[in-house]
């Protein structure tokens, strides 16, 4: 059996502000530390059930997180940027029995998540037909073009609740109560790769019920950023709509189209663009 893996670090117990997350900063061999072990504790319990293979998705900040030589031989492990499927990529190299997520996170738009954003600081809202998504929400509609079921993800407390909501009969472990945005009332790294351990193996356990995330008919995405300059340059494109100052629209036949699109928007910077004070008369 084949596990899927895609890792954050966000959700995982014991980060609750910016210097755990990233090279160079406070906290950060802790932090990759922690990510680490959760995702060898889900591996841990989807061995129990079964699993054989794995692949596995260093999906936060520089994609160099994960230390893999702690990881099993059983593993392949995608890293860096850029990459079109994003926090899915590997994905495509199934078939997979499940996919798992570990220390994801809520949305920009969440009220009460930790260090909540949706795939860049650049976005403050990406919505599927109408709809405010989540990373997860978004990442869930590529597993299910390929035929993969997403069956288990642990976060704090408030991007469970979004979980719950729009993925229902997902297995979940919530990790840490956001007490505000920079900070949380966590488990015990140990304890947090219990629970996880635990609710990999009673997820796989249910695989004859999982299903993938129902695909809607139409990918119409919309985008908001916080700088204006980009939505301007992406309205050169003839396929682009502009529908507000800091909006863009389009339109995508199925949902890997849709994240090669959100990937574009995530490495593409309107570079050589003069801000005011540097060089503007």
């Amino acid at each position: 059996m084949r596990i899927y893996i895609s890792a954050d670090i966000e959700g995982v117990a014991g980060v609750t502000h910016l210097p755990t997350t990233g090279p160079g900063r406070f906290e950060w061999d802790l932090g990759r530390k922690w990510m680490t072990e959760e995702v060898l504790a889900a591996m841990d319990g989807a061995i129990a059930a079964g699993a054989t293979e794995f692949v596995v998705a260093d999906g936060h900040g520089s994609a160099h997180n994960l230390l893999v030589d702690r990881l099993p031989p059983t593993a392949r492990i995608v890293r860096s940027w850029p990459r079109p499927l994003l926090q899915m990529q590997g994905i495509e190299d199934g078939p997979f029995a499940a996919a798992v997520f570990i220390g994801h996170h809520a949305s920009a738009v969440s009220s009460h998540g930790l260090l909540s954003h949706t795939f860049t600081g650049a976005f403050s809202d990406i919505r599927l037909n109408g709809v405010s998504q989540s990373e997860t929400s978004l990442n869930a509609l590529v597993a299910a073009q390929f035929g993969v079921p997403l069956v288990f993800t642990s976060g704090d407390e408030d991007y469970i609740r979004h979980c719950e909501a729009v993925l229902p009969r997902l297995e979940t472990v919530v990790t840490k109560r956001c007490v505000g945005f920079t900070s949380a009332n966590h488990l015990h790294p140990t304890a947090s790769c219990a629970a996880i351990r635990a609710g990999v193996e009673r997820a796989l356990g249910q695989l004859a019920t999982a299903r993938p995330a129902p695909l809607p008919e139409t990918f119409r995405v919309e985008t908001d950023f916080r700088d204006r300059s980009q939505p301007e340059m992406l309205e050169y494109l003839p396929w682009v709509r502009r529908t507000g100052p800091f909006t863009v629209a389009a339109e995508f036949p199925d949902p890997v189209a849709m994240m090669k699109y959100l990937a574009f928007l995530s490495f593409y910077r309107s570079e050589g663009i003069p801000r005011y004070g540097e060089g503007v008369p």
